[in-house]
């Protein structure tokens, strides 16, 4: 073995390259969703059920349902600045940068036929906080730390639903940073700063707000089954890991907490109960499985950015800037390969 004799010869660092360009490679259970490499990092979401993925390469949007394999591609007039999708994944919206004028301008797009394609009367800051309905036919956004609705048909008609004054930041003084998630027919709302935010439901059809938590630390939601999804809370080094359950006409449902590590912040659910995944936040990235209670197991896979998906499948980059869809399972010969490299390492450290 190639390896086992450059290890012979302490010739640690060609070996670990060896070791990780094998523990980088695709496996053959793996699916290439796409070969190219974009000119800027790609954009990625995931519809609420974590059964349908939209990203974007460049100029392009592209949605695929993992479950029916459908495929589809929109092509767009210039690279977005930002883009949510509906909770189903139907449709998107976007920010485009407005060169001169500073600034983004929004539009809303369907994305398995051309039902939907409207320019919003409002430009608004970049970055701001935005959603779609899972229908189409009304965008949110925030102008003027205000919460706006418009419908996706002319006449343009903005309309200011919500004031800012219902939605107040823990910390005032601060310029407050407002994010939107959908969860259903309803919204999150966080209002906030830094690692401060509160987090505020919106609900559609009442159009009334109120407050769920306060002590949240990422503007975030990580989806799960379409019925639940987590956020963080507590503060620098005290972390919960909660549960927020919802479903339609009823206000969510927010656990207790899992106390967690500032790398557990970014986690997805697996299948089995109190089962994650997260990254290692050390080079080379590596996914890593963590229990409540239970010990963490590094997985035996190199790769630049991942998104765990439904199915217990993982979505990731690799160094070429593919875009791979694969299983969460390893063979003893992939762990036998990480042992080695965990060794080597040490060997040429030391």
């Amino acid at each position: 073995m190639e390896i086992e004799e450059l290890i012979s010869k302490e010739k640690y660092e060609k070996a670990l390259d060896l070791l990780k360009e094998r523990l980088s490679e695709n496996r053959p259970s793996a699916e290439i969703i796409s070969k190219s490499k974009p000119n800027q990092p790609r954009i990625f979401q995931m519809s609420e059920d974590r059964r349908k993925i939209v990203w974007t390469e460049n100029k392009t949007v592209f949605y695929k349902d993992l479950i029916t394999d459908t495929q589809k591609n929109l092509e767009l007039k210039i690279r977005p600045e930002l883009l949510h999708i509906s909770g189903n994944a139907e449709f998107a919206i976007i920010q485009y940068p407005l060169r001169q004028k500073g600034g983004c301008v929004i539009y809303a797009y369907s994305l398995l036929n051309i039902t939907v394609e409207y320019e919003s009367a409002v430009h608004i800051p970049c970055k701001t906080g935005m959603g779609i309905s899972p229908k189409g036919d009304k965008i949110f956004y925030f102008f003027e730390n205000d919460l706006y609705e418009e419908r996706t048909s002319h006449p343009k008609n903005p309309k200011k639903i919500i004031s800012f004054d219902q939605f107040p930041p823990p910390f005032p003084k601060l310029k407050t940073n407002l994010q939107l998630a959908s969860i259903g027919e309803d919204w999150l709302v966080w209002s906030g700063a830094g690692g401060a935010y509160n987090l505020y439901l919106y609900q559609s059809q009442t159009k009334k707000v109120q407050l769920l938590s306060k002590d949240v630390v990422l503007p975030k939601i990580t989806y799960n089954n379409g019925h639940s999804g987590y956020i963080v809370t507590g503060k620098i080094g005290d972390l919960y890991l909660k549960e927020i359950e919802y479903s339609t006409n009823r206000i969510p449902f927010l656990g207790r907490g899992i106390p967690i590590s500032t790398r557990e912040a970014y986690s997805w659910k697996l299948a089995n109960k109190d089962e994650f995944v997260t990254g290692n936040q050390n080079e080379p990235l590596q996914p890593m499985k963590w229990k409540v209670l239970g010990k963490k197991e590094h997985l035996p896979l190199f790769l630049e950015r991942f998104w765990v998906v439904d199915g217990d499948r993982i979505i990731y980059e690799n160094a070429q800037g593919e875009l791979i869809l694969d299983q969460l399972n390893f063979s003893q010969e992939d762990y036998i390969m990480l042992d080695y490299y965990k060794k080597v390492k040490k060997s040429a450290d030391s």
